[in-house]
């Protein structure tokens, strides 16, 4: 009976502490005191079957549990955050809660260890699915729409503002936007990948074309670099042109990490 309480009350201490980690995961916050606020959770847990209590009764001390949880490990002011927070750390409930009981209800009834394993699985796909939504979050705040202006061609695309591009042309000192080869190809329509991979372009078909070494960014020691009539920022607010903007030719896959094929450069703006 007592290995019983202790793995019952161990159980609900991993589960408290996954759902306040999960809360201040989805707003980018650590909790505070998490432990004693898991501890007093987990323990009122198991209290709580034997007081014999009428439902409403049970339901309010659930909700004043939850309240004295979420103030013990974020911060009550300002009074809006601290809501969001709370509905946020009850919807991590549900979720948990949810997940075992459809478990159960498939497989019957579940041992503690596998309450834990169960819990386990949800907190790392959640944590991975608030991941990719803050992801997302940074890259939609951080793009534009760029139109690029080369001799008789025009394209729009959008690009990405990237804090990590650093580049600078030392003949122009101009900064240098990337893009990858399926921009370059549209401009430029005449030049292949594979010359254009290996360094074989005829400068002369390209406005004030050269090659600079690399300290960052992008792949191999140098990149080609070359001007264009105009570059067109549009997005947040903002609307910005450049005439003969430098653009730099790069054959890295950024394209990959940021879902887009232009790498803006934070001068720009």
């Amino acid at each position: 009976m007592t290995i019983d309480i202790e793995l019952s009350l161990f159980v609900n201490l991993v589960l408290n502490s996954f759902i306040l980690f999960l809360t201040g995961y989805f707003f980018k916050e650590k909790p505070k005191l998490w432990f004693l606020s898991s501890l007093i959770g987990a323990t009122i847990a198991l209290v709580m079957p034997g007081l014999y209590l009428p439902l409403y009764a049970k339901i309010l001390a659930q909700v004043f549990l939850s309240l004295v949880m979420v103030s013990l490990s974020f911060d009550v002011k300002p009074l809006k955050k601290f809501v969001y927070r709370y509905i946020t750390f009850l919807a991590m409930t549900f979720l948990f809660g949810g997940g075992c009981y459809a478990l159960s209800s498939t497989l019957g009834s579940l041992p503690l260890v596998a309450v834990v394993g169960t819990s386990v699985v949800i907190f790392c796909a959640f944590k991975a699915v608030i991941f990719y939504r803050n992801r997302q979050k940074i890259i939609e705040n951080f793009s534009f729409k760029v139109k690029i202006k080369a001799k008789d061609k025009e394209i729009e695309e959008e690009g990405f503002l990237d804090s990590g591009n650093l580049l600078y042309d030392p003949v122009t000192k101009k900064p240098v936007v990337l893009i990858n080869f399926d921009i370059f190809s549209k401009l430029y329509e005449n030049i292949d990948y594979l010359n254009a991979l290996l360094k074989k372009i005829d400068l002369s078909e390209l406005e004030n074309a050269h090659y600079i070494k690399l300290s960052t960014v992008a792949s191999g020691t140098q990149i080609l670099v070359f001007s264009v009539g105009s570059l067109e920022l549009v997005g947040q607010g903002l609307k910005k042109s450049f005439s003969h903007a430098m653009l730099g030719l790069s054959f890295s896959g950024f394209e990959k990490a940021f879902g887009k094929k232009i790498l803006l450069h934070g001068e720009l703006l």
